[in-house]
């Protein structure tokens, strides 16, 4: 890896991603590993993506840009009026810029910049995180040099495109933890539920309750943290008060992760790629539950990949039996060894080297490989 590390490049890189920080902290992970090489960076996205903190020397252009699916006929043609105009924008910048190739990651906000790319020739490659291809990547899949994924396999990708397995970019604060080794099982038992930013109002009911279902013996073990929107606060904490729990902390909010994944024994949560990237390259178990809104069901395949491959197991929200799930927790919790091997199994599914492998990736299509 880190091939043509710190040599001097003319060539600039174009990065184009939606305004999300699940989008945008991959691709700052990838251009800094091109400015590791000498490269010159400058990213594309729109005003969401402006408010986000830049890497030292990286310039931000913003383009208009709109979601398109969903809405009213009349919010459709408004979004594609916008799309248009970002295009035209990004077309402008890009005749200024001439960059060797433009990087995709994905979401509305990066379809100006890859549709001016395509117009104008400049090479591109996609960066898809999910094992579904999304659904702006599916839009600009077309003449695109490879694309670049997170999941093998990943489903809705072209048979006509090359695939490159990277891997997700995972923050730097997470790979400081990688590969921790497992806690050994003793009193009290870590768990760790995180719910992201959505949906988290399933864990703070239907999943809260499920937890008092558990023997009192066992609950004492717990030492339970767990995110909790503010609107669900004062809820769950009435309702952990009749809990024998050892330990409990509730934020909607959690600035420690690393340091929470790397003591946990036990991770509930959504099957988003951060997540899972992050149980993977810390190494630890998780029982989860796929975000039933996600787009494409996305999160249901994320989770299948994670789960088949031995790191976790799969639950669906709508089927969900309370006394059931506590009896699951409950055999887990008594069988440590077995946690312990699933750990194992999620530390292989790992790519810390992702940013570099996707780095690779780029100077590989500037050499016309």
């Amino acid at each position: 890896m880190n091939r043509q590390k710190h040599q001097k490049h003319t060539q600039l890189i174009v990065i184009t991603t939606g305004g999300s920080g699940g989008h945008i902290f991959p691709a700052e992970a990838i251009a800094e590993a091109l400015l590791n090489r000498g490269f010159r960076v400058v990213f594309i996205t729109d005003k969401r993506g402006t408010s986000f903190q830049r890497l030292k020397g990286v310039k931000t252009y913003c383009v208009s840009a709109e979601h398109v699916a969903g809405g009213s006929l009349f919010h459709k043609g408004i979004a594609a009026v916008k799309l248009l105009y970002g295009t035209a924008q990004a077309g402008l910048l890009l005749m200024k810029l001439k960059p060797s190739v433009v990087v995709g990651f994905g979401g509305y906000a990066s379809i100006p910049g890859v549709m001016a790319a395509h117009l104008l020739k400049i090479p591109v490659i996609l960066h898809e995180q999910n094992a579904v291809l999304g659904r702006a990547n599916r839009m600009l899949a077309k003449g695109v040099r490879a694309i670049a994924t997170s999941f093998m396999p990943t489903q809705r990708v072209p048979t006509d495109v090359p695939q490159i397995p990277v891997g997700q970019p995972a923050r730097p604060a997470i790979l400081k933890v990688a590969a921790t080794p497992y806690p050994t099982r003793s009193k009290p038992f870590h768990l760790l539920i995180f719910g992201g930013s959505q949906g988290a109002h399933f864990f703070s009911t239907k999943l809260a309750k499920s937890l008092l279902l558990l023997p009192e013996e066992l609950q004492k073990q717990i030492h339970l943290t767990q995110q909790v929107r503010p609107e669900d606060m004062a809820a769950v904490q009435a309702l952990y008060k009749k809990a024998a729990f050892g330990k409990v902390t509730l934020s909607s909010f959690f600035s420690n992760m690393p340091e929470l994944l790397s003591a946990c024994h036990l991770l509930i949560g959504r099957a988003g790629s951060s997540t899972l990237t992050e149980a993977m390259i810390v190494g630890r178990p998780a029982l989860l539950f796929p975000l039933p809104t996600a787009a494409d069901n996305h999160q249901m395949e994320n989770a299948r990949v994670f789960c088949d491959a031995g790191a976790g197991w799969l639950f669906v929200e709508k089927n969900f039996k309370p006394a059931l799930f506590a009896e699951r927790l409950e055999t887990l919790m008594k069988q440590p060894e077995l946690l312990a091997e699933t750990a194992k199994q999620a530390l292989r599914l790992a790519e810390p080297q992702a940013a570099d492998k996707m780095a690779d990736a780029v100077v590989d299509i500037i050499k016309g490989d």
